[in-house]
């Protein structure tokens, strides 16, 4: 061998060992500036209150800014889409929930596939759903509002924040389990819609529990059953619908945070250690639950077979149902 190939192959070896050794202090230096948490959602929403929630904590733990920044529309698709493209560094997070999963099933040609392009580092809290109604519904039960949607089929009308969004698949739901026609209309945000209940200009709503929680208390929405298996303590005389006869009805919303796939292993590591640590202060739970929310926790591996569940449900309640894709 001559010395020309000798002296080749050193100075190969030498560039792929600092290259190795140049990219692990990266990893090892993660975070060493601003991380940004995507809320695929208008201010207001359950998105953009986990997102704040996890804000304190997480900014303590990794001694980095950490901010909010809302990119709501499409029920939660240009957020979410947004997430799947960025780089694969960390430093865009994206709070997610089965809206991620949804609006992406509900276009003909997404942009970013939900079960490749997406990760869930973890999941730190849920919500039931509950049907809502406004003063335009005469109904002041669910077996009233039944009756009402079938002698007159298309006439009630059911308001969402999104075509995709839980609240609309809650909506979706119901009308399969209950044989009924009741027209859907597809607000631009949660904010929106919840306006469009409490004026009139829709009969009712699903919404999360957390959120529908203080116009129920200041009687301006009437709760009629939780999208729920079992009664939610803050509202312990609220019926599930299943207790009034209408199975198979649960819709549970659920908060986690995902990054782009191909995001290094360590970085995720870093992450999930972190969000552990801060999903089990007391401090978190207390808020979570003053939210009207549950605080639960699933890590990297939990986390992904529960999230690749519920794209499989989803998308056979969606060809179920037979809502049309954009």
């Amino acid at each position: 061998m001559s010395a020309t190939t000798h002296f080749h192959r050193g100075l190969a070896a030498a560039t792929l060992c600092a290259f190795a050794f140049s990219a692990a202090p990266a990893f090892a230096q993660y975070p060493d500036h601003t991380i940004r948490i995507i809320s695929p959602a208008p201010p207001g929403g359950s998105p953009d209150i986990m997102s704040h929630l996890l804000q304190p904590g997480m900014t303590e733990r990794l001694k980095q800014t950490v901010i909010v920044e809302a990119k709501g529309g499409a029920g939660g698709y240009i957020g979410s889409d947004y997430v799947a493209k960025s780089p694969a560094d960390g430093y865009t997070l994206l709070l997610g929930g089965a809206f991620t999963a949804n609006t992406a099933l509900l276009q003909k040609h997404s942009s970013y596939d939900p079960r490749v392009d997406l990760v869930p580092v973890a999941i730190f809290s849920s919500v039931p759903n509950i049907l809502v109604a406004g003063p335009r519904l005469k109904a002041n039960s669910v077996a009233e509002l039944v009756a009402e949607a079938k002698a007159a089929p298309g006439t009630l009308n059911m308001g969402s924040n999104g075509v995709g969004t839980t609240l609309h698949l809650s909506a979706e739901l119901f009308k399969l389990r209950t044989g009924t026609n009741i027209t859907h209309v597809a607000y631009r945000g949660w904010s929106e819609c919840v306006v469009g209940v409490l004026s009139g200009e829709v009969d009712m709503m699903f919404d999360n529990l957390n959120t529908a929680l203080p116009n129920i208390v200041a009687k301006k929405l009437r709760p009629l059953a939780l999208a729920a298996a079992t009664r939610h303590r803050s509202l312990p005389d609220v019926p599930t619908l299943g207790e009034l006869g209408v199975p198979n009805a649960e819709v549970t919303s659920w908060f986690g945070i995902m990054v782009p796939a191909k995001t290094p292993q360590a970085v995720v590591d870093k992450l999930a250690e972190t969000f552990k640590a801060v999903a089990e202060t007391g401090d978190f739970k207390r808020l979570v639950e003053q939210q009207g929310m549950d605080a639960i926790y699933m890590g990297p591996v939990e986390s992904k077979k529960f999230w690749l569940d519920e794209i499989d449900k989803w998308e056979g309640i969606i060809k179920t149902s037979g809502i049309e894709t954009q």
